[in-house]
């Protein structure tokens, strides 16, 4: 079964933005003829790694072991290796508990599973290994006998059924009607697990933080939804991002003051959970010198995960406001650097925070 069609043929795979991967050192080895193809290949798999992986060893012998072999690689590609290796993006852990044998001694499909099933999903080899471990020559992966964790080839890792799952649910729409703790379980809780910073850029959030709790209009809202997830791990910082207004809607206010206010509220509700905001309160609109009105905060929306992702909501977090989603919502992959930007714009605009920041 090739990698394109296990990736709905097999249940027992995880269908998650964020998995667990073992490398063997030895595989790092596996070369292709062509020194640019072997680059391609490696460049693809780093990406992959940035954005959907969590690199597990099993033992932390293993893990020094891997570097070395990273040293070993060509000057460029070692360099990229250890770009993701030390950066925020992606995450490295040993197994628990941890292995005498690396990936590389390990021979038995049966062991993989019973050992590292609860640590990771998939596990990449050199080739010949791969078909010591039941890959065969026309296939792109095989799985361990239950089906819990699947091996496959270092060369053609973007086609196991792992990835490409990850890939389409990045991605994919929010669904009409599919239950919001799907779509936390799935994809926004992986990405939030390691992210650092979360920021919540969206225009309308802090207005609609206001009406609810400072004017009682509407039994729930998608941000505290969120907020109650993200806030299940103690510690976590949350940047808000949103917009103030000077004018008035039919007696209401969403100036800094309003916005303030909501938003203590909407953390008293939390409760005992340890969340920490930084709000981040932008003018929606600001003239200039010659009296003309400049629109300073745009109606785009997103949700960044730290280095890892950033996604564009169609509804923005206000989509989370309904047990189930009520129609189905866009969702699109933005570059990061094109979220930084967007955010470090709004920055600029905002309004100067008092000494201890608006919540403080």
């Amino acid at each position: 079964m090739t990698g394109a069609s296990a990736a709905t043929g097999r249940s027992a795979l995880p269908r998650r933005t964020v998995v667990g991967v073992g490398i063997s050192a030895t595989a790092l080895g596996d070369r292709s003829d062509d020194p640019a193809l072997r680059r391609a290949i490696h460049e693809e798999l780093l990406e992959d790694l940035s954005v959907h992986g969590r690199l597990v060893f099993t033992s932390q012998a293993h893990l020094d072991l891997f570097v070395e072999e990273v040293r070993r690689l060509p000057t460029s590609l070692a360099k990229a290796w250890e770009v993701v290796l030390s950066s925020r993006r992606v995450k490295v852990g040993i197994a628990e508990p941890p292995l005498a044998d690396a990936l590389g001694d390990i021979l038995d499909p049966v062991l993989i599973e019973t050992e590292l099933a609860d640590d990771l999903e998939l596990v990449l080899v050199e080739a010949d290994h791969a078909e010591l471990l039941g890959v065969a020559e026309d296939e792109f992966s095989a799985t361990t006998p239950s089906g819990l964790v699947e091996i496959g080839r270092i060369t053609t890792a973007g086609r196991t059924s792992v990835l490409l799952a990850a890939r389409r649910t990045l991605d994919a729409p929010l669904r009409e009607g599919v239950n919001r703790e799907v779509e936390w379980t799935e994809r926004f809780g992986p990405l939030c697990e390691d992210a650092k910073p979360l920021v919540i850029y969206d225009k309308f959030v802090g207005q609609q933080t206001v009406r609810r709790y400072l004017h009682g209009q509407g039994t729930g809202d998608g941000l505290t939804w969120f907020l109650a997830r993200v806030g299940m791990r103690p510690g976590r910082r949350v940047r808000i991002i949103t917009a103030v207004s000077d004018s008035v809607d039919r007696g209401q206010r969403f100036d800094e003051e309003a916005m303030v206010a909501g938003f203590h509220r909407l953390m008293a509700s939390m409760g005992q959970r340890d969340l920490r905001l930084d709000l981040v309160l932008v003018p929606e609109k600001v003239r200039e010198a010659g009296g003309r009105r400049v629109e300073r905060f745009g109606h785009d929306r997103h949700l960044r995960f730290g280095e890892r992702a950033a996604l564009a909501l169609g509804a923005g977090v206000q989509s989370f406001a309904s047990a189930t989603f009520r129609e189905t919502v866009t969702v699109a992959r933005l570059p990061i650097s094109d979220a930084k930007a967007r955010e470090e714009r709004a920055i600029k605009s905002a309004l100067r925070p008092p000494p201890g920041g608006w919540l403080g």
